[in-house]
């Protein structure tokens, strides 16, 4: 029988913890592109003080790996003009005190590698263009400024992006972007768990279950909301695969499914048992920052 009034919440519960799972470890794979390198011929001709100049190069690129600040599933692509080295795309045409001349190639490796996360010419032509910087670091781009210091663009050849596909490379460790979502979540399976346990029809509530219901009231308040902002920005230090930072992205949702188990046992007459599960949350995350701070972790 007991098992019985303990079933719906028990089903609720385990739903959220496998839902929560599934979506942490499929918003936490990272992907890499099955053209892993490729080489992308090009050709701009300009005119500077009276003088025609063509640059016929190759702009090299490769995929490196997956990395980021916080978010390590990024794609991570390096490319190289040889006469100009690796990272750098910008020629300088000429240098006069203070003021200079650039083309600006306008390469990015990871646009011509043809992932689709990257499109930096959405409204405008992939191109080279000629910039002018005065001693003010204004830049100027029009056609009279230029033609007043001499140079133009006269031609170029620009490659194409190719064609590419991203495929499953590793599961990343996981980031701040879990923490709301499984928040949302476990709060479903606490609005359920409200609806639809109700409470026994001859029960009275008790001396315990009224502290445990204030219990709940300030957990989901007060509590809730910092341990979550918590989470959010923790990331701000850059986040990390160390066991410290994956836990705590889980706190929240951990603690609001506790909450969820504690309104199911009082109503299911179990007062004490739900007085204690309602700080478990809680206290977790106390022995959680103790914890840390000893180690000197955050």
């Amino acid at each position: 029988m007991k098992n019985k009034k303990l079933f719906l919440p028990a089903i609720v519960l385990v739903a959220a913890i496998l839902t929560t799972a599934a979506y942490s470890i499929v918003v936490s794979i990272a992907k890499k592109p099955t053209i892993t390198e490729a080489e992308f011929p090009f050709k701009i001709t300009y005119e500077l003080d009276g003088k025609q100049v063509t640059i016929n190069d190759v702009y090299k690129v490769r995929y490196t790996g997956n990395d980021g600040y916080s978010d390590t599933k990024t794609r991570i692509y390096v490319g190289e003009i040889s006469d100009l080295g690796e990272g750098n795309t910008v020629y300088n045409l000429k240098k006069d005190g203070n003021t200079r001349i650039e083309l600006w190639t306008h390469f990015y490796p990871d646009y011509l590698m043809g992932d689709s996360e990257y499109d930096y010419f959405d409204g405008e032509a992939f191109e080279p263009k000629i910039y002018y910087y005065d001693s003010e670091e204004t830049e100027y781009c029009d056609e009279q400024t230029l033609s007043e210091q001499g140079v133009k663009l006269i031609s170029y050849e620009y490659p194409t992006p190719i064609e590419n596909s991203l495929v499953f490379s590793h599961i990343s460790y996981f980031n701040s972007e879990i923490v709301f979502p499984n928040l949302l979540i476990a709060l479903i399976a606490l609005l359920v768990i409200a609806i639809f346990v109700k409470k026994e029809k001859d029960y009275k509530y008790t001396s315990i279950d009224t502290a445990s219901f204030i219990l709940n009231c300030i957990v989901g308040s007060v509590y809730l909301i910092f341990v979550t902002v918590v989470a959010l920005v923790i990331d701000i230090e850059g986040g990390g695969p160390e066991l410290y930072y994956q836990m705590l992205y889980f706190i929240p949702s951990f603690s609001t499914l506790c909450l969820a188990a504690s309104v199911a046992l009082r109503r299911r007459k179990y007062s004490k048992s739900s007085l204690v599960v309602g700080l478990v949350g809680p206290a977790f995350f106390i022995v959680y920052l103790i914890v840390c701070a000893v180690c000197g972790l955050l």
